[in-house]
């Protein structure tokens, strides 16, 4: 629930004001049924769910009363609530899809706290690569070995991506907050 918490809120940001569908529109344009286990149904309970908490606000915008239905807007609990969840998602290793997520929304952060964010990742990763025995001094049977091979080479390639995207970020690539006001995941510029 809390990569689809996380998405929703930040489309909610993005887009200003949204209902339901316009949140699951934005959402599957993303592919986020594929990388993030997103479906229309949870998209409505984290609505749901996120109003009840007080990080969106409901209300009735105008010709949503012809349609009956409920629009959404970000509250200042919502906008922290992002900020935890996009810091938990860019640290952790044990959830993929709160790190595609906020992959995805990281750019509504600033580049700096980004890139120390990931170097935390990373430095997990690190920790736990080196911590792997060889899995022939566990004596397991040899078939089984390979999945210690998986997680070895799994971990590894994360290590790589990890590295590649703060090389990437250091080199000034993407718009993040600080640059512009219209990076992706903000919501929509003042006029």
């Amino acid at each position: 629930m809390s990569a689809t918490r996380l998405l929703v809120l930040g489309v909610v940001r993005m887009e200003g004001q949204a209902h339901g569908y316009r949140v699951g529109r934005a959402l599957l344009s993303w592919g986020a049924e594929e990388w993030a286990n997103i479906k229309w149904g949870s998209i409505y309970h984290a609505l749901r769910k996120l109003s009840q908490e007080g990080k969106l606000r409901e209300f009735v915008a105008e010709g949503d009363e012809v349609v009956d239905r409920t629009s959404y807007s970000i509250t200042e609990d919502g906008v922290a609530e992002i900020h935890r969840l996009l810091r938990r998602g860019l640290t952790r290793r044990d959830d993929p899809a709160m790190l595609f997520a906020a992959v995805t929304l990281m750019t509504s952060l600033p580049r700096g706290e980004v890139v120390d964010l990931l170097r935390r990742r990373l430095e997990l990763l690190e920790k736990t690569s080196g911590e792997l025995l060889p899995s022939e001094s566990r004596g397991e049977p040899g078939h089984v070995r390979e999945l210690f091979n998986l997680w070895r080479g799994t971990i590894d390639a994360d290590i790589q991506w990890t590295r590649n995207l703060i090389a990437s970020l250091r080199a000034g690539e993407y718009t993040m907050a600080d640059d512009a006001p219209d990076a992706f995941g903000l919501p929509p510029a003042e006029s």
